[in-house]
């Protein structure tokens, strides 16, 4: 078995999110945290299209917390660092550590708790076994994710 580790997927600042001096608008921010959330389920061999298929469920989000840390630029190669830090009995917890890709800077820090509930009522359901078992190696604490703070190129 593999040590935990972190997903790494890269996005690069977009036009649409910069304001009038090139530097990223807060509201840009919520984007990047779903792409490294869709990019981390499908890595995890979760993908979108087939995650809520069967059992039939639904993860909204239910909390969502950015810290800025540094301003990121028009056209930055940003590496969205992804991880699991905490796997509750309905609830994942899931950590998006925004870096610039070349100078590996902290520029954001985003939490972000989804709640797993059912289609049909819309209530608490314990989160699925396969979907335990996919995202298992990518669950370790903030501590320990910048500790070893992956190679972001």
């Amino acid at each position: 078995m593999t040590a935990p580790r972190p997903f790494v997927v890269h996005e690069r600042v977009r036009w649409a999110d910069v304001d009038l001096v090139a530097i990223m608008r807060f509201s840009a921010f919520p984007r990047l945290v779903e792409v490294a959330e869709q990019e981390l389920l499908r890595a995890a061999g979760l993908p979108y299209a087939t995650l809520f298929d069967a059992p039939r469920i639904w993860m909204p989000r239910r909390r969502l917390e950015i810290d800025y840390i540094a301003p990121a630029r028009l056209d930055d190669d940003l590496a969205l660092v992804t991880y699991v830090s905490r796997m509750g009995d309905t609830s994942l917890t899931l950590q998006v550590d925004v870096r610039n890709a070349a100078s590996q800077t902290l520029i954001a820090a985003a939490t972000m708790v989804v709640v797993c509930v059912t289609v049909e009522g819309f209530a608490k359901r314990p989160l699925p076994r396969i979907t335990r078992e996919l995202l298992a190696p990518f669950v370790l604490s903030v501590d320990e994710a910048r500790a070893g703070a992956p190679e972001t190129r």
